[in-house]
């Protein structure tokens, strides 16, 4: 393998890291509760809600996880019936991209990873 692809992944991995874990705790205690009140009718969040009740932030990573994986496959869950297209189109742009950005760059992490275990033929 190629030296240069080693290091790429390995800076990109190394930056993006830090970047996702920030992003994350960031949404996780100032942008969870502001995202919850626009779910204060929906029965799965406030299941989840009262399951994971806590202040700890696997409790907070845990109802944030539910509520951006309604954004980001809005369709499945409209079909299942656990989420509505108004309950979603409520949600301002801004905020909805505060619960989608952390998980997007940790796939994106994940997925470098992944290549980089390929092209290491490990």
């Amino acid at each position: 393998m190629d030296i240069g692809i080693d290091r790429f992944v390995t800076i990109l991995v190394r930056v993006e890291f830090p970047i996702g874990l920030m992003l994350m705790v960031y949404s996780l205690y100032f942008k969870l509760e502001s995202l919850e009140k626009y779910f204060e009718g929906n029965e799965v969040v406030q299941r989840n809600k009262r399951v994971w009740s806590g202040k700890r932030p696997q409790d907070k990573s845990l109802r944030m996880g539910q509520i951006s994986c309604f954004l980001m496959f809005p369709k499945s869950y409209i079909q299942s019936g656990d989420v509505s297209e108004e309950e979603l189109a409520s949600i301002p742009l801004p905020l909805k991209r505060w619960a989608t950005w952390p998980y997007y760059f940790s796939i994106q992490m994940f997925m470098w990873v992944g290549v980089d275990y390929v092209l290491r033929g490990s």
